[in-house]
């Protein structure tokens, strides 16, 4: 038997890439792991005879011989049936998108390539082979895309996406059933649940970043974990957050994070867990829940990538103006730099800022001869060399100020500008 399965817990990412599969292996049968996400189960509770699948608990798996991971590379995330498969005797074919860890299982052929959605490598096969797809098809594909690359805007997402998306949209892909299926309304149990985790959350702050673990049991399995993860990081604000909850034997790690120095992998890995930088899940079974906490407190540090800070990005040495210097000149030295502002320092010591704006504002009353020391800002806010970029970009939002000295020891070493957040944001 030719069988294309996924994960546990099917996302709409796993659903689409087995119905992608499904295209290239149409002999193989599509096996629907039993536990998925809320809304791939809203999703099928409507659509559920409109493709041709069993569910794993039908499948003999003593018949297997030829096994279709998508959205997956190792075994231990198939499920209970783990243990009834011999990879020895199978032929076994990966298509996936997740980094490739130590637990991928050793396969005949594979295509695990870097991508926002495993279903986009697929996709590309399929326009490839120009095989047909119907527009429910082509929206099942989109929903995909649509939520496992956060609407286009997670970092993961490639211009490949963007490609088979323009493809998909030719093939009547309907963007209303998308945005009604992708954005899933928690219920009573699950919002108390969320508050529950709000109130005892506790706040680390690492290296310039907020990070926040939050705890609790439960008697029953409640779904949706991931969900309730992702909107607890957007209500508490913070750079990445783990929930860490016991439910019935086993306890669930899911993470979620915002800044491009969170990589969740590497703690999630401890717990042999897995997904992506920013998004990903562990299960740690017959365990107590203060025993898995304690673990994920003692490894925080893990998950946080080096920080970009001040002397990293800092234009060094800085051009300066004495206070007596006039408008007409300091106009002439920012034409020269190509700069859009410079520091006032008066016997070593920084007094004050003076902006183009400052010099066009005074050239318009005609005061090109005046010093400079009428027009700039005084008490200019600075960083030290080790502020963090996260904490630079926070300064120049709430202040609206384009740069910031970088100050050691009383003394003006650099400066950062707008551009510079810029161009390392954009890098």
């Amino acid at each position: 038997m030719q069988i294309i399965i996924s994960h546990v817990n099917t996302d709409f990412d796993a659903l689409a890439s087995l119905i992608a599969a499904n295209k290239l292996y149409p002999k193989a049968k599509i096996v629907i792991p039993n536990e998925q996400t809320a809304p791939v189960r809203q999703f099928l509770a409507i659509y559920r005879d409109s493709f041709d699948w069993i569910e794993d608990t039908l499948v003999d798996w003593s018949e297997v011989t030829d096994l279709i991971l998508v959205d997956v590379a190792s075994l231990s995330r198939l499920g209970n049936y783990t243990d009834q498969l011999d990879a020895e005797q199978m032929t076994i074919t990966v298509y996936d998108h997740h980094t490739p860890s130590g637990n991928n299982v050793k396969s005949d052929y594979e295509v695990i390539e870097p991508v926002g959605a495993t279903v986009t490598l697929l996709l590309e096969e399929i326009i490839k082979r120009k095989i047909p797809i119907s527009p429910l098809e082509a929206t099942l594909f989109g929903l995909g895309i649509y939520t496992d690359t956060g609407a286009f805007t997670f970092p993961n997402t490639t211009h490949r996406e963007f490609m088979v998306a323009g493809f998909l949209l030719e093939q009547n892909m309907n963007l209303e059933v998308i945005q009604r299926f992708s954005d899933y309304k928690l219920n009573p149990e699950q919002q108390h649940l969320l508050t529950r985790l709000f109130s005892g959350a506790k706040t680390y702050e690492k290296d310039g970043l907020i990070v926040i673990v939050s705890a609790h049991q439960i008697d029953e399995f409640l779904i949706e974990l991931a969900t309730i993860t992702d909107k607890l990081l957007e209500i508490s604000g913070a750079d990445a957050v783990l929930t860490v909850v016991k439910m019935e034997k086993h306890v669930h790690i899911v993470g979620r994070g915002r800044s491009n120095r969170i990589d969740l992998r590497p703690i999630l890995e401890q717990f042999d867990g897995g997904g992506h930088p920013r998004a990903g899940s562990a299960t740690v079974r017959r365990s107590e829940l203060d025993d898995v906490l304690a673990e994920v407190d003692s490894r925080l540090d893990l998950i946080l990538k080096t920080a970009v800070t001040a002397r990293d990005i800092m234009s060094s040495p800085v051009a300066t103006l004495a206070p007596e210097s006039k408008i007409e000149a300091a106009g002439h030295l920012m034409d020269r730099g190509g700069y859009s502002g410079c520091p006032v320092v008066e016997d070593g010591r920084l007094i004050g800022i003076i902006a183009r704006r400052d010099l066009e504002k005074a050239n318009q009353h005609g005061l090109g001869h005046a010093p400079i020391k009428a027009f700039m800002s005084h008490d200019p806010i600075t960083v030290e060399p080790g502020t963090t970029i996260e904490e630079v970009e926070e300064l120049i939002i709430t202040h609206n100020i384009g740069r910031l000295p970088v100050m050691a020891d009383g003394q003006l070493i650099g400066i950062v500008t707008r551009t510079d957040i810029i161009e390392v944001l954009h890098s």
